[in-house]
């Protein structure tokens, strides 16, 4: 009896071969199939030969596809291409970047995988993602009617990106990421459809050629280039992120060429990283910015409110004339201890000395919003002065830290604020 008891107990499906498996699965609904992958490592790729044959949609509106070396699996990655081809896809998102590699770093890396030369064919694509994966540049002429191109961890020649937005004539959305031998891009041309525009991390010689009519967002991260913008027209929001900057730029050379990119670049928001805020003031300018920003409605600090951070942050508030909202967003900063201050600063009386002299502060300033509150003296003084002269403001939004190990006291030197002695009689203050 034990020993019929133990067959009856046995796993049959163990001596089946791969094979009789994946048939057996194909009868399966798709979810159903996949969830086997967690039953064994023999089981964890079986129902790959059998899901495309289940899945019943008529259309796959977006195919996302990541694999880390794919270079093995070349034929499985080609099958599941041709899947999503079939099924009409119009957003395609291939990633096959090393998790490991270093966001920071702009060396080359090994790209395995060749884009198959069917997908060239689909001209019905909208979207496309390509992430260390070679592609030819010549061939996306086919893609007619492609809108949006992310293109990361992969080698993009100023040529060739000038090649790109020849072919893709439809092109409203380009990011690039991790790209490696830009040289000096040149984004620019009389019929760009380009709406919005990420250099994010790529390697670029010296500078900038950026002349898009329709250009709304541009987002740029990186060490510090000169931008060429001298035909490009006003921008909705515009984000600079200049914090793989190691150290500080005594030479003043850095804070003329950041000036001068915001002389160039007119937006109605702007969000900038604590490295603007400590080596804007190094330029010729140490106090503000001649002309102004007059576009300027929506100033977003990227700051740990640092002593060193004081003097950037005066000189954009006080080159905001007209400035309404401002946005704090509190958070690590990289601080350089090399930093020297354009002149002699007090910081537990700063703001009290500068305050009532920024025209927009007392004119035009009617929401402050203030992310990752603690506290700190330079934050509360900020505040207390913002409070005592915006003579306009509506909102004062406080939004405390919040994590495992906040300290309770952050919450009560927020309610303090309510205590303060403020300007406007139409002010709300909300603390979260």
């Amino acid at each position: 009896m034990a020993m019929i008891k133990k067959k009856t107990n046995a796993d049959m499906f163990s001596f089946l071969p791969d094979h009789v498996i994946s048939l057996i699965l194909s009868f399966l609904p798709f979810i159903d199939a996949a969830r086997t992958s967690v039953l064994s490592k023999r089981w964890r790729h079986i129902w790959h030969a059998t899901w495309m044959l289940n899945y019943k949609e008529p259309v796959v509106e977006t195919f996302s596809l990541s694999f880390t070396n794919p270079g093995e699996y070349r034929s499985d990655m080609e099958n599941c291409l041709r899947f999503a081809i079939l099924r009409g896809t119009r957003g395609l998102y291939l990633d096959f970047a090393d998790p490991s590699w270093g966001e920071d770093e702009f060396d080359p890396h090994l790209r395995l995988f060749q884009l198959p030369t069917f997908v060239y064919k689909h001209k019905v694509l909208e979207s496309l993602k390509l992430f260390s994966c070679r592609f030819d540049v010549s061939e996306f002429s086919a893609f007619s009617v492609l809108k949006d191109l992310s293109l990361g961890w992969v080698e993009v020649r100023s040529s060739s990106l000038k090649a790109l937005l020849m072919n893709c004539p439809l092109l409203e959305g380009l990011c690039l990421k991790n790209c490696w031998n830009l040289g000096d891009p040149d984004i620019s041309g009389p019929n760009l459809r380009l709406r919005r525009l990420i250099i994010d991390k790529c390697s670029i010689d010296n500078h900038i050629i950026l002349m898009a009519q329709k250009l709304q967002y541009f987002k740029y991260s990186g060490l510090v280039k000169s931008f060429l913008l001298e035909d490009q027209p006003d921008v909705e929001e515009a984000e600079l992120d200049f914090g793989l900057e190691s150290e500080f730029d005594n030479s003043g050379y850095c804070g003329d060429t950041l000036q001068d990119i915001l002389r160039n670049l007119y937006s109605n928001t702007l969000t900038v990283c604590s490295y603007m805020l400590q080596e804007l003031p190094s330029g010729e300018e140490p106090l503000r910015l001649y002309p102004y920003l007059d576009d300027m409605r929506h100033l977003i600090l990227k700051t740990s409110m640092h002593s060193y951070e004081l003097c950037g942050l005066s000189f954009l508030l006080k080159s905001c004339p007209g400035l309404e909202m401002l946005t704090i967003d509190l958070g690590p900063a990289r601080i350089f201890a090399d930093y020297e201050p354009p002149f002699q600063i007090q910081s537990h009386v700063f703001w009290a000395q500068h305050i009532p002299f920024i025209d927009c502060v007392r004119e035009t300033l009617k929401v402050v919003e203030v992310n990752g509150f603690k506290g700190e003296p330079n934050e509360i003084e900020l505040l207390q002065n913002v409070l005592r002269y915006g003579c306009v403001l509506e909102r004062m939004r406080i939004n405390v830290i919040k994590s495992s190990d906040s300290d309770p006291t952050y919450q009560w030197r927020a309610q303090m604020l309510q205590y303060f002695t403020k300007a406007s009689r139409r002010l709300q203050v909300v603390i979260s």
